[in-house]
């Protein structure tokens, strides 16, 4: 499955998603290197009025991002927009798979209002990022061919296409995930114990040699205020743990497909593996201070609610 196979609400929210972490993490970089900058003219000293506004476009810099950042809001956006788009994929994969609303005995054109009922739910639990779904992925399908050519398959040939396409993919992903998180977390760290090293040496060096002007060590207590910011925000040490030991549950749970043998079992099988995935996702939403929803409750709701083509009971 390639993004453009998925329903244009999940490319949308996919992609906003991205350019908002993005947009983040670029702005609290800008940020630490604008406070090193900062602190490199204190060490110098402003002696002419070209440092002087250097030092002001550096101090009105800084604020201006603190502020866009707290205003533009692009953390909420990343978490929001990210669950929606996890919590649309296991929608799909659960229409493609024929589980539950979505079961192969229903008609096809009941399924695909279904499915696009679920999609309206999540457009109206989810309107503050209207703004950031918006664009030219609006005029693609929400229910591209390719999710109806799957679902048509028989049987085994779905059992094949969900266990090397969802499940070994997402345990890939999950297993790369934690091994970059790992390296990065160990690396990052190496480098604030370094710019902590040094800052304490300089610490040293005033106290030994006080007429000396021009120590850096504040240079090298704010860039390693800045590396422990970074490392507290990409919570290295965590997601490698979280992601690695979802890449083993993962291992051992795709095993239970060797069991099923039936519409009903697969059934089963698909909607308690997509449960788990999405609460992960939902997991790591909550931890993040963020709204969440649950895929469960929006089906289940769907099911309870008076519709002529999506009402399964």
């Amino acid at each position: 499955m390639i993004e453009n196979n998925y329903p244009a609400l999940y490319q949308a929210a996919d992609n906003a998603s991205i350019n908002a972490q993005n947009g983040y993490l670029n702005n609290v970089k800008a940020y630490v290197v604008l406070s090193v900058l900062g602190a490199g003219l204190s060490v110098i000293g402003i002696k002419s009025k070209e440092a002087a506004i250097l030092a002001a476009m550096m101090f009105l810099g800084g604020l201006f991002l603190s502020i866009y950042i707290a205003v533009k809001k692009n953390e909420g956006v990343w978490y929001r927009a990210r669950a929606v788009a996890e919590s649309i994929k296991t929608l799909t994969w659960r229409f493609m798979m024929c589980t539950e609303p979505f079961d192969c005995a229903s008609p096809l054109h009941v399924a695909k209002s279904a499915f696009r009922e679920l999609l309206h739910r999540i457009l109206n639990e989810h309107k503050e990022l209207a703004h950031d779904l918006a664009g030219s992925f609006s005029l693609e399908e929400q229910v591209p061919e390719k999710m109806i050519e799957v679902r048509s398959k028989n049987l085994e040939e779905r059992k094949a296409i969900y266990l090397n396409e969802r499940i070994e993919d997402q345990r890939k992903w999950y297993a790369n995930k934690s091994a970059y998180n790992k390296k990065w977390g160990t690396i990052w760290f190496r480098i604030l114990i370094t710019l902590q090293a040094i800052a304490i040496v300089f610490t040293l060096m005033r106290v030994a040699y006080p007429e000396f002007g021009y120590w850096p060590t504040e240079i090298f207590v704010v860039a390693g205020a800045g590396v422990f910011t970074w490392i507290q925000l990409k919570r290295f040490r965590e997601l490698a743990a979280s992601y690695g030991l979802a890449a083993h549950e993962i291992g051992v749970a795709m095993g239970a497909i060797e069991l099923v043998q039936s519409e009903e079992d697969f059934s089963d099988f698909v909607r308690d593996t997509e449960n788990a995935f999405s609460r992960e996702h939902t997991q790591w939403v909550a931890k993040k201070g963020s709204s969440s929803f649950g895929v469960d409750l929006m089906y289940k709701t769907i099911k309870s609610t008076p519709n002529d083509e999506g009402n399964h009971e």
